[in-house]
């Protein structure tokens, strides 16, 4: 992995929020070298371990902050000033099993606050890890994974971002086990402005990023994360503007919590202006006791957006091995070039009839056959078009299933553009509820095809 070097950066002038988000990632550039910064004992820079130590007033690891004590010290952090959290490399990594640090400071526009959490070393420097492969930073006590057993997702947060919290940028850090509430938890019943989550590495989480409900983020980047052993997922969100996830690659590991802890590996309830890059989701299933939900049904998706979210684009993202949906999505303009979705019941899921959804150059393989519920390359209940797209289906699993929306009266439309789509011989093309759908030039088992069709319910006809 790349070495991250601590740089304290100075003010400047406040540009645009676009611009922001765009700073921030800039801000955090890669340099080459060992990733550790010497001490500054300078009002600059607050420092703060598990313990105090000395005036504990922050000033320098020698008079470090207590976690616990951390928010009241940093109550009067100005613009661009750094907090480090760090523990001893002798003593990593640190075990807690209750709330740590309430945090309730920021920056402002243009101007953040940095939280930066790693590890320090016998001569007082400081490294933020970027490689997932480190020893954890935290390990949350007192819901271990027990072979045989459900994971527990109790517990409270370690860090907890209050209402005051806004133009924050927090890096790091490598940790092991959280609550289904979240490593960090942002609970500000209100609205936290420009915020940045960069090389959060975690392994065996509840969750890592959880929001509480009538929490709203104006402007977010969540980049260079990953996770291995996901419960209910890595982040949350209730309500969100203006957001981008990048660089991130999140595997669930099949860490099933069972039908009362699905597990969504990223997911939003409402928002608008949204962006995926560069995503890998993986292996995300609820198959354990499904019968207590009193269906067969088996769950466990990648990415899932509400139906209250809108202006949505996916660029190079890849779903694998998903109990449900790969891509589970009900936003309103849906965006999807150079995806895949391979191995999952359902690989592309689109809910909405807007006329601006379309997915291009996407890759939909394999889907898997479920108890009651047979997998397809596209589920689809609203509108669609779909463009140099390649569909294969496999046993005899018809690759496009449609369904009924959230409205149930108006049929799914699908228009497929281009690409190939391959499926067993003497299964249908679709299946599921009445839909429509147009091919144009598509090889359909190796035979261009164009025209309309009807799909009733029963049989495909001409339309």
């Amino acid at each position: 992995m790349t070495p991250f070097h601590w740089t304290r950066p100075r003010p400047r002038e406040a540009p645009n929020r676009r611009v922001v988000l765009r700073g921030l990632a800039a801000a955090c550039a890669l340099f080459p070298g060992r990733p550790t910064v010497a001490a500054d004992p300078s009002p600059e820079i607050l420092h703060a371990l598990p313990y105090r130590a000395g005036r504990a007033d922050g000033a320098a690891w020698e008079h470090a902050t207590s976690f616990l004590q951390s928010g009241q010290v940093g109550a009067n952090a100005r613009p661009w000033q750094a907090v480090q959290f760090g523990v001893p490399v002798a003593k990593r990594p640190f075990h807690w099993n209750s709330q740590q640090i309430q945090w309730n400071s920021g920056g402002e526009d243009g101007n953040p606050v940095d939280l930066a959490f790693g590890v320090v070393s016998d001569d007082h420097g400081f490294v933020v890890s970027r490689d997932p492969a480190d020893a954890p930073l935290f390990t949350m006590t007192g819901n271990e994974l027990i072979t045989g057993k459900r994971p527990d997702v109790g517990g409270a947060p370690f860090i907890v971002l209050g209402p005051k919290s806004s133009h924050l940028r927090i890096m790091g850090p490598t940790l092991d086990r959280a609550g289904g509430t979240g490593f960090f938890r942002l609970d500000a019943d209100g609205v936290l402005r420009d915020l940045t989550f960069t090389d959060i590495h975690a392994r065996n989480v509840g969750r890592a990023i959880e929001c509480a409900r009538g929490t709203a983020i104006d402007g977010l980047m969540v980049e260079r994360c990953t996770a291995r052993g996901l419960v209910r997922g890595f982040a949350r969100f209730h309500a969100l503007r203006e957001a981008e996830f990048r660089d991130l690659d999140l595997d669930a590991n099949y860490l099933d919590g069972g039908g009362g802890a699905v597990c969504q590996v990223i997911s939003v309830v409402a928002g608008t202006d949204l962006t995926f890059r560069n995503m890998r989701l993986a292996k995300a299933v609820n198959s354990l006791a499904a019968e207590e939900r009193g269906s067969p049904y088996i769950q466990g998706d990648g990415l899932v957006l509400e139906q209250d979210t809108g202006d949505v684009r996916i660029e190079n993202c890849h779903a694998e091995d998903m109990g449900d949906g790969g891509f589970d999505l009900k936003s309103r303009g849906v965006r999807m070039y150079d995806c895949s979705a391979t191995r999952c019941k359902l690989g592309i899921r689109i809910w909405s009839h807007d006329p601006a959804n379309v997915i291009e150059r996407c890759v939909v393989t394999e889907p898997t056959k479920k108890p009651v519920n047979d997998g397809a390359c596209l589920w689809l209940a609203g509108t669609l078009t779909a463009q140099e797209c390649h569909l294969a289906a496999t046993q005899d699993m018809s690759p496009i299933r449609f369904g009924k929306g959230q409205n149930g009266r108006e049929d799914a439309r699908l228009k497929i553009k281009g690409g190939e789509i391959i499926m067993t011989d003497g299964v249908s093309l679709a299946t599921g509820a009445a839909g429509l759908i147009e091919l144009e030039n598509v090889s359909v088992n190796g035979m261009d095809t164009s025209g309309r069709f009807r799909w009733t319910g029963s049989r495909l006809q001409r339309a």
